[in-house]
């Protein structure tokens, strides 16, 4: 049934050399090679994580950036609208101030334009009383000394 001849031993034979001659020299050179590459890809496997890991540390420090900026700018903005309330309030004093100096000197010169006018009034009146009572006695007096009596009637009676 099996038969072994001498085609099929030297065969087998020259198989066993060629593998071992394949092992020696081919297998040795192709492990090493494996291995090389093996240790290259490990490590490129571990600067990707170091790359990966730095970039997450890198994309926390921007987020924690931004948070900061955030809160910062709230806080330049808050500055700004107390800033603005002051001067603001600065503002509506100085011109509560300013109108109120205003009508007080509007106040003080109507004051003194009453009292203008009522010395002038005064003036008027005691010109015309002299005039009507030097018409009604028809004498010529001393107008000065008339005046005077005028004067002095106007402050009995009030009227000044």
């Amino acid at each position: 049934m099996f038969n072994i001849d001498f085609t099929f031993l030297f065969t087998a034979i020259n198989l066993l050399i060629l593998y071992l001659v394949v092992k020696k020299l081919l297998f040795k050179k192709l492990g090493a090679f494996m291995s090389e590459r093996s240790g290259a890809i490990a490590d490129d496997i571990e600067k990707a994580a170091a790359l990966k890991a730095e970039g997450e540390s890198f994309q926390a420090q921007r987020q924690e950036l931004l948070a900061a900026s955030y809160d910062e700018r709230k806080l330049i903005i808050e500055e700004a609208r107390q800033q603005a309330a002051k001067e603001y309030d600065a503002v509506v004093k100085k011109a509560k101030s300013d109108a109120e100096r205003i009508v007080a000197e509007a106040r003080e010169e109507t004051e003194r334009e009453r009292d203008r006018l009522k010395k002038d009034l005064k003036r008027e009146i005691a010109a015309l009383v002299i005039a009507a009572s030097s018409k009604v006695i028809k004498a010529n007096m001393d107008n000065d000394k008339n005046r005077a009596l005028v004067d002095q009637f106007l402050m009995d009676e009030g009227a000044a």
